[in-house]
């Protein structure tokens, strides 16, 4: 059976001529071991999927991924930043924070989450050692913002200090996946390239020398 080359279908020709458009479609075969299945994707906007963090996917451009998705990536233990007197923070890309995390906390597991919020669950263990979620505030990773080089955000640089300050406030994650798409990334015949942070991975975090200021 010989299917239609659509590229010379002349109805469809015509129709592309009337919206004034020259560019052809594209259609992507969907394959469950690439593509996030509905089920997946209403998991991953709430509550999450938990990830080991050496398994966690990192793209070329160093954000994290699941399957044909961008994610954002946090540890959901209220204890692991009370006992660091950190505020809560949530990963967009492989941070000098997440190595030193995959280097000292092999068996640490993230929440991969695809909702735009400023706002997540965290496990609290009470008194009594009941374990509760609680919805809590965070903020974005400086350390990511530094790997990315969002808007030329510099977390070393003095002179830069005052500029990377009012990126680091002005941030919100809806602008973010206006650069970064978050969904749905197209990896034509193939996934596209991704890296499997291993052992082998070279530079522990806070290895690298600050750059000069």
């Amino acid at each position: 059976m010989n299917l239609i080359d659509f590229t010379e279908f002349e109805p469809f020709n015509c129709l592309r001529e009337r919206i004034g458009t020259d560019k052809l479609g594209y259609f992507e075969l969907f394959d469950p071991a690439f593509h996030l299945t509905g089920a997946e994707r209403s998991q991953l906007d709430s509550p999450g999927v938990l990830q080991a963090v050496d398994a966690i996917k990192v793209l070329p451009d160093s954000t994290l991924a699941l399957k044909n998705s961008r994610v954002l990536a946090y540890i959901p233990n209220e204890n692991w930043y009370r006992q660091r007197r950190e505020y809560p923070s949530y990963h967009l890309a492989w941070c000098a924070e997440l190595e030193s995390i995959r280097q000292e906390h092999l068996n640490e597991e993230l929440v991969l989450t695809t909702r735009l919020s400023g706002d997540y669950e965290l496990m609290k263990l009470r008194g009594e050692g009941e374990l509760t979620l609680v919805n809590h505030g965070f903020v974005v990773c400086k350390q990511c913002l530094h790997k990315l080089r969002y808007k030329d955000f510099d977390l070393y640089r003095n002179r830069k200090r005052g500029y990377s300050q009012k990126v680091l406030s002005d941030f919100h994650l809806q602008e973010f996946y206006k650069i970064y798409q978050q969904y749905p990334l197209s990896f034509g015949s193939k996934p596209a390239s991704v890296i499997e942070v291993s052992l082998s991975s070279v530079a522990l975090a806070g290895s690298k020398k600050k750059e000069e200021t």
